[in-house]
């Protein structure tokens, strides 16, 4: 089961973001991980690519089957994305966006297509907690 919404390219609709992730994950053990993880991917989004600009765009989707969970946010950014070699400073207020995706997630990516770039982070969990699957 999959779902992905576009929002206009302000940094008002984190929290729009975060609450359609919330929904399609309502119940999942991993939903406060994966609502996290997309402000981190929005947030970025917004700062790094043309999609902050005005005019701009992003779409999250959102991807689920028992026991798996991904969540992806697309935008308009060249693919030139590269991880920070370098970790912040105690007292920088930026930085650590993608130090915190990989502590949350299970696995994280980067593809890049015509029309822009996708950051995804998958989450797992074990057959046994997933009860929610059937409600």
């Amino acid at each position: 089961m999959g779902r992905s919404q576009t929002y206009p390219g302000h940094k008002v609709m984190v929290p729009a973001a975060r609450a359609f992730v919330r929904a399609m994950l309502n119940g999942m053990p991993r939903a406060d991980d994966a609502e996290l993880v997309v402000a981190e991917l929005v947030a970025n989004s917004l700062r790094h690519t043309p999609s902050g600009q005005a005019g701009g765009s992003f779409e999250v989707s959102v991807s689920v089957r028992e026991g798996w969970a991904r969540v992806a946010v697309s935008d308009e950014g060249a693919g030139d994305w590269r991880p920070c070699a370098d970790r912040p400073g105690d007292d920088e207020e930026y930085g650590r966006g993608l130090l915190i995706i990989e502590a949350y997630a299970d696995k994280v990516g980067h593809d890049v297509g015509g029309r822009g770039q996708t950051m995804w982070a998958e989450f797992t969990w074990p057959d046994e907690d997933a009860s929610w699957w059937g409600s």
